[in-house]
């Protein structure tokens, strides 16, 4: 029996049962990962995967279950479960779940690429790997180089009992390199990714050789850096870092789930001041070519555009059918998942802070003493307090409006919505960052940026 069919009754048959809403998507990727170290091979794995992920709303309460069996037999046994797990958990006194009111819709969406990163041979992608790789040695300190590559397409029917069928496909292409240099006993890293929902052109607007170049050369310049100073002092972030703080320390604290399970410290500010009027923010899947681009969410509703913050005032949250309706808003396609195996989440897409209208060299100008801070090398956020820690990738001193010595090892803290009050000024240059990945239980594909920002005062350590 053809799969769909098999959907469609399994629907009918849990909404017999009771149910009274019941979706499921069915997806199936494909593709090629490949990793080098040193230039030696050590992975070349086609990649091919699929199955459903059945969702069951039964007397206000969920079941999910998933399979990566597509018989009529095992699709009738995953609803099954879905339906006897939304049934127990009815009974546990929760306040009954509320979907938000959805249009219904039958669409087929496809993210389109100029050239198919499947129609590019294996040998070509091996070759182009290798020069990579010889790239990053024209800097003789650089002692290890490791790249990945994958490129995937994954295709989704999605079906709900309200009546919607949705078709998507989205490609993704992403190739990273991390080198690492050594000096004596002084060893530092350096990370650059390329990469989008776009295909093998993607390399003809970011050269993936020049890239590895400038990721040796950047990490020669910090071996031996002077360590960062600590205490409060005004700070320039690079629209690497300020994506970064932007989507960790404020993105996540929007996310409709984290704000109705008591861990956002933007909970009941909708209309409120949160930060300088310098300030707006903004999730958008519907960019072209993005690495946290799509067309569909995982609700089967358009992705959109989403204000988050306008002129400094929190606007929306980023929300589900389950956020929406629990908020009386509209949902505004905010549901993803790693994967049919997983539950959808509220989630960001492509996280970035509006431009202003200064130069770089104005940002810098009236800092006497401060730290210009890029990229990232991870840390941590705690969404309920409002608190963050961030280790840039790389760092320099600021003296006298000038960039002096680069530094080692610089930490940036603070309290979200007080650096969200503390921005200074906005420099016009806009940049949305490199391929990112955002875990929340689940991981999904991200990007956030912004352009370089100055801030008056952050708490700055390290060394």
């Amino acid at each position: 029996m053809d799969a769909e069919i098999a959907l469609q009754r399994a629907i009918d048959k849990a909404r017999t049962a009771g149910a009274s809403y019941v979706d499921v998507r069915l997806e199936q990727t494909s593709g090629l990962t490949l990793s080098l170290k040193d230039g030696a091979v050590e992975r070349a794995i086609p990649l091919g995967e699929g199955g459903i992920g059945a969702r069951v709303l039964y007397k206000g309460a969920w079941g999910f279950a998933s399979t990566s069996e597509l018989t009529t037999k095992a699709i009738g046994r995953a609803f099954e479960r879905a339906l006897r797990l939304a049934r127990l958990s009815a009974g546990e006194g929760a306040d009954p779940i509320i979907l938000a009111e959805a249009p219904t819709a039958t669409v087929d969406r496809k993210l389109k690429v100029r050239s198919a990163a499947e129609d590019v041979g294996i040998d070509v992608k091996h070759r182009l790997m290798l020069e990579v790789e010889a790239a990053a040695r024209e800097e003789p300190l650089v002692c290890t180089v490791s790249q990945s590559y994958q490129d995937h397409q994954t295709q989704t029917l999605f079906l709900s009992s309200d009546g919607t069928r949705v078709r998507s496909m989205v490609p993704v292409l992403l190739h990273a390199t991390s080198v690492v240099v050594r000096r004596g006993a002084d060893l530092n890293s350096y990370r650059v990714r390329t990469g989008g929902t776009q295909g093998w052109e993607v390399f003809s607007q970011k050269d993936p050789r020049q890239r590895a170049r400038e990721a040796a050369a950047t990490a020669v310049l910090h071996l031996g850096a002077k360590a960062a100073p600590s205490g409060r002092l005004p700070v320039v972030l690079d629209p690497d870092l300020n994506g970064v703080f932007v989507h960790e320390a404020l993105g996540h604290a929007c996310e409709a789930d984290l704000v109705a399970a008591g861990d956002s410290c933007l909970a009941g500010r909708l209309g409120q001041q949160v930060g300088a009027s310098s300030v707006t923010i903004v999730d958008d899947p519907t960019l072209e070519g993005l690495f946290g681009s799509f067309p569909i969410d995982a609700e089967g509703l358009a992705g959109r555009r989403k204000v988050l913050l306008r002129q400094g005032v929190l606007q929306e949250y980023i929300n589900n059918r389950e956020t929406a309706g629990k908020y009386h808003l509209t949902p505004n396609g905010g549901a993803r998942v790693e994967s049919y195996a997983f539950r959808p989440l509220v989630r960001m897409s492509n996280t970035y802070m509006q431009a202003g209208d200064h130069s770089f060299e104005e940002l810098l100008a009236p800092i006497k003493h401060g730290v210009y801070a890029k990229g990232t090398r991870g840390g941590q956020v705690d969404t309920a307090l409002g608190s963050f820690q961030f280790s840039a990738q790389e760092a320099f001193l600021i003296e006298d409006g000038q960039i002096t010595s680069p530094l080692s090892n610089l930490a940036l803290s603070g309290a979200t919505l007080e650096i969200l009050r503390s921005v200074e000024a906005l420099g016009k240059d806009l940049t949305m960052s490199d391929p990112g990945f955002c875990g929340k239980g689940q991981v999904v594909d991200v990007t956030d940026g912004g352009p370089h920002v100055r801030i008056s005062s952050a708490i700055i350590g390290g060394g």
